[in-house]
């Protein structure tokens, strides 16, 4: 997690070296069994998502491999589309995928 190698370059243009440091910091805090992903569990410790009906899909969005848990690139990956840094076709994709639930590129009624 700490070798900045393993970010993307992407991510390193939306985050300077400190930014990802305290991400770093703030992951590791979450990591509560220290397996270095975080679970649906830990990602909900955050008091702020508690409430928050879509903190699934954000989830699902941050989870890209699809192995139900986050890993620190997917973190800040997920985190990076919240970032004023961060490019507006980048954040209007990712505001899309959160009601594209069926993932078939449209958005629906829910039927």
């Amino acid at each position: 997690m700490g070798n900045m190698t393993s970010i993307p370059v992407e991510l390193c243009a939306t985050f300077d070296a400190d930014e990802i440091r305290r991400l770093g910091k703030r992951f590791k805090k979450l990591d509560i069994d220290g397996s270095g992903s975080l679970s649906v569990q830990e990602f909900m410790s955050i008091p702020e998502l508690q409430q928050n009906p879509l903190v699934q899909r954000v989830i699902d969005i941050f989870d890209t491999d699809g192995n139900g848990e986050i890993d620190f690139k997917e973190f800040i990956g997920g985190i990076s589309q919240f970032s004023v840094k961060g490019d507006k076709e980048s954040k209007l994709k990712f505001a899309f995928k959160i009601y594209d639930m069926d993932k078939d590129g449209f958005i629906s009624n829910g039927n």
